[in-house]
Order: structure tokens, then C-alpha cells, then sequence
């Protein structure tokens, strides 16, 4: 009866468990229930084995009582056990207290946490109220992109290759590019190289030109470049001849020596050339050594075969007009058709002014038919009022009227009206 109005009294109000023990252990006789359950030593003295059945026998019990006391002896553990037991349901109740005393602890530190906010006078903002902090730095995350202009406020890389002049928007079509520069950091990766080309010649305003038409001369190793310039020099190329190559055609440095070496001797073998016109060559359209071979042997074909120039013909073309060689096959085929079979120029003549291949052929003809509605069509070098071939697809259309045709601007837009 004691003990169901001591657990109803823990229920009703959280108190000291200690102090309860302590009440107990001082107002209950020792041979109640209750004292013996309110030992927290209790579990521990649970007798499960046999041995200690018998230690306990041989210590309190006398020899010519066994069979009666050895009776009393199992009820005794029986009953002790079932104290045990109910030692048990006294810890539960205290387990119980101790969440009780948890739920009421953070209760009172919710009401603390609402006084605390109650105090605070500053209103939080609306939706609508004009914000004067920095929210920069609150949003998603990076998402997948294929343009620079995500990066530009947070990559140091990228701002350092604005400033230096580069056209990112022409590389953002290049995911390998994209990811290189967000990769690369500019004063350990990129500075090295940029000094590089720097010694090479390459002018601070130039840089950025360089660094868009190749942009991945920063996954080359450092040793292979110098390389490439020291094999330049080995050839005796000039220092001025070395920086016009890697300022017009950056892509040069992309090539190993042997690729170089095998090209230079390819054009000197096959169009008869000593090494200083190789040299020439090289320095006037670097863009032709590293050109794809097979559009070369393909432009070859059809100056040799297509059009009929000679060797010494072929040979002069290409120095005075190297870029023949590099554009589109089928109008450099239009252009000489014209020149040939309309203007009925000689192959001598073509090949001595070489660069009126390059001309567009609708360009070409206009111009030549307003010099003939003019009679000044003539284009022999051996006969007065001589026009050259160079001077006719040159210049502008007002250059063009007043040197070559010797008439107004407004008369050559008249005549391109009836055209």
C-alpha cells in the first residue's frame, strides 16, 4: 500500500529521487519491501547459479536441518528474486522523472527563448522593403553552364583574361576550354607562360590575340615550347622572323619540331625552293606550313593539273601568293576562270600578280566590266595605259575610282545599278 502511494506521489509532482531514497532508508523498517526495493545494489545480488546456493547453504544453515532449511533456503531466493523485480519498477518510475524533469527543463527554456524575442524591438523587413544589405552570396548553387559570363564576378582567372584582352565568347563553345580556365589559376598556372611569350616577342597588346586563337598553350609543358623557339633557331631564323610567326599564327607553337621539320621540307622538295625562300615562306604565311596537308595537296593538284601553271609558275605563285594554296579550291578555280577565259590573261601574267586569285570573283568582275564600259582595260604590261592585275582587286571602291578607273565614286555606283 505504501509503496503504489509513494510511485502515486512521483507522478503527481517531479521531486528529489535521492531524497526520496534517503526518507526511506531512515522512516522504514529494514524489513519492509520497500527498503529492500529501494536499494540500487539489489540487481546485482540476484542468485541465478547453483553454486551460490549452496556457498549460501554451507555458511547459514546448520547439517541436521538440510532438507527443511534447504526448502525454506529456494523460497527465500524465490522471494528475493520477485523484491528484485519489483526494485525494477521503482527504476522505471525513476526513468519516468527524469524525461518529466527533461519536458519541464526545455519548456521553461521555450518560455525563456519567446520572453527573449518579446524584448526585441527591431521589426523584421517585408517583402517589399528596400534592402541595403549585401545578398550576393545567398543563392544555388553553380548549375551547368557553357558560357564565362557565370563566372566572371567570383573567378579571379577570368577577370585577369578580360582585362588582358581575350575573346572569351569565342571559346565558350569549347567545354574542354571552358573547364581549363576555371581549373587554371592565374598566378601560379598561367603567369609562367605568359612570360614565355612575352620573351618570344609577343607585345602585351597582342596577348590577348594570342591566347584566343590558342588557348590551350597553357597545357603545354613549358620545356616542349622552348624547345620548339630553340629549333627555329637552330634553322637559322632571326629573332624578328621568330616573333612575326608566333604573333600572326600563334597555332605554330602547337606543333612539335619533327611535324615542323617534316613540313618545311615538304614545300622545299616539292616546289623547288632553296632553304632562305623556305625561310620566306614560312615567315610570310606561317599559317601554310601548318595547314591541313591533304587541302594542300589538294590546292596543289589544281593549280598544277585544273588550271595549267607550269613549275616555275607554280613556284612563283606560291611565293608571291602563298595563301592560294589555302583557300577554297573551287573559287580560286572561278577566280582563274575569269582572269583566263573572260580577260584572257596569260598564265604568265596571273603568275607574275599572283594575288588576283585571291580576289572574289564577283568583286573581280564588276570592277573589270566598268573598265571596259571606260576602254581601259588593259592589263599588258608591254603596252600603254597598262592597268595591273594588283591595283584592279586592291583598295576600295573609291581607291579604285580614282587610281585605276580615273572616275567618280558616283559614277561607278551608277553603272553597278545597271549591272
Amino acid at each position: 500500500m505504501m509503496t503504489s502511494r509513494l510511485y502515486t506521489l512521483l507522478h503527481l509532482k517531479p521531486c528529489n529521487v535521492v531524497g526520496i531514497r534517503n526518507f526511506i532508508f531512515q522512516n522504514v523498517s529494514k524489513s519492509s519491501k520497500l527498503f529492500y526495493c529501494s536499494s540500487t545494489e539489489a540487481i546485482k545480488d540476484k542468485v541465478t547459479d547453483i553454486n551460490d546456493k549452496k556457498a549460501y547453504l554451507s555458511e547459514n544453515i546448520k547439517p541436521d536441518n538440510i532438507g527443511y532449511t534447504e526448502k525454506l533456503t529456494n523460497n527465500a531466493f524465490i522471494k528475493r528474486n520477485e523484491d528484485i523485480e519489483n526494485n525494477s519498477s521503482v527504476t522505471k518510475v525513476h526513468n519516468e522523472l527524469q524525461q518529466l524533469r527533461g519536458t519541464e527543463s526545455l519548456a521553461g527554456n521555450i518560455y525563456k527563448v519567446n520572453d527573449t524575442l518579446e524584448d526585441i524591438d527591431e521589426e523584421l523587413p517585408g517583402p517589399f522593403d528596400h534592402c541595403n544589405e549585401d545578398l550576393s552570396d545567398i543563392g544555388p548553387k553553380m548549375t551547368a553552364t557553357y558560357n564565362f559570363a557565370k563566372f566572371a564576378n567570383d573567378s579571379h582567372t577570368i577577370q585577369q583574361l578580360v582585362k588582358l584582352g581575350v575573346e572569351l565568347y569565342k571559346l565558350e563553345a569549347n567545354k574542354e576550354v571552358l573547364e581549363m580556365f576555371l581549373k587554371l589559376d592565374f598566378e601560379r598556372d598561367m603567369k609562367p607562360y605568359i612570360q614565355f611569350l612575352s620573351d618570344c616577342g609577343v607585345k602585351s597588346e597582342n596577348l590577348g590575340f594570342f591566347i584566343t586563337r590558342y588557348p590551350k598553350v597553357f597545357k603545354e609543358n613549358l620545356d616542349d615550347l622552348h624547345t620548339r623557339i630553340r629549333y627555329l633557331r637552330a634553322r637559322n631564323f632571326n629573332i624578328q622572323m621568330i616573333q612575326r610567326i608566333v604573333n600572326i599564327h600563334p597555332p605554330w607553337l602547337a606543333f612539335k619540331t619533327q611535324e615542323i621539320d617534316n613540313r618545311l621540307g615538304y614545300f622545299q622538295n616539292n616546289f623547288q625552293l632553296n632553304g632562305s625562300q623556305t625561310k620566306n615562306l614560312a615567315v610570310k604565311s606561317p599559317k601554310l606550313i601548318t595547314y591541313d596537308m591533304k587541302r594542300i595537296r589538294k590546292s596543289t593538284f589544281a593549280v598544277k593539273e585544273e588550271m595549267g601553271f607550269n613549275v616555275p609558275e607554280i613556284h612563283l605563285i606560291l611565293l608571291k601568293a602563298p595563301r592560294v594554296l589555302i583557300r577554297a579550291r573551287t573559287e580560286v578555280v572561278k577566280t582563274f576562270d575569269y582572269l583566263h577565259n573572260y580577260m584572257e590573261l596569260s598564265h604568265t601574267i596571273i603568275s607574275q600578280e599572283a594575288q588576283a586569285l585571291l580576289c572574289r570573283k564577283s568583286r573581280l568582275e564588276r570592277r573589270h566590266r566598268f573598265l571596259v564600259e571606260l576602254k581601259r582595260n588593259q592589263y599588258d604590261p608591254t603596252k600603254p595605259l597598262y592597268v595591273s592585275l594588283l591595283k584592279l582587286v586592291k583598295g576600295s571602291d573609291d581607291e579604285f575610282c580614282e587610281k585605276v578607273a580615273k572616275a567618280s565614286i558616283q559614277t561607278y555606283n551608277d553603272f553597278l545599278k545597271t549591272f
